[in-house]
C-alpha cells in the first residue's frame, strides 16, 4: 500500500513539473524583442545568398540554444527550397541547405501537428 502511494506522488509530481515546462516557454513576442537583428535585415542578408529565390515562409525560433531566423525560398526551375538559416544576434547567415519538395511537406506537417 505505502509503495503504491509513492509511485502515485512521484507520477503526479513528474505529471506537473512536466506541464510546468510547456507553460514556461516564451511567447512569439517576447522571443522577437530578444532579437538584436530585424527581420528585414536578415531577411536581405539570407536574399543574397539564394539569388533569385521567392521567399516561401519565414520564421523566428530557437536551434540548438540559439534564437534564429528560418527563411524558405523557392528558386524558378529548381525542385524543392533553400532554407537559409540567419543568427538573430549578429545576422551572420549560419546555414544554406536545399530541401527536397517531400523534405519541406514532411517539415510543414510537423510544424502544423506541433502548433495544434
Amino acid at each position: 500500500m505505502k509503495m503504491k502511494l509513492i509511485l502515485l506522488l512521484a507520477c503526479v509530481v513528474s505529471l506537473v513539473t512536466a506541464g510546468s515546462l510547456f507553460v514556461a516557454e516564451a511567447t512569439p513576442a517576447a522571443v522577437s524583442k530578444s532579437a538584436l537583428v530585424s527581420l528585414d535585415e536578415a531577411r536581405a542578408t539570407a536574399l543574397e545568398k539564394v539569388p533569385g529565390g521567392k521567399l516561401s515562409s519565414e520564421e523566428l525560433s530557437r536551434q540548438a540554444g540559439k534564437l534564429v531566423y528560418s527563411f524558405d525560398f523557392r528558386v524558378e526551375g529548381k525542385k524543392g527550397v533553400d532554407v537559409v538559416t540567419v543568427d538573430a544576434s549578429d545576422g551572420t547567415v549560419l546555414t544554406v541547405k536545399h530541401k527536397s519538395e517531400w523534405a519541406a511537406r514532411r517539415d510543414a506537417q510537423a510544424k502544423r501537428r506541433k502548433n495544434d
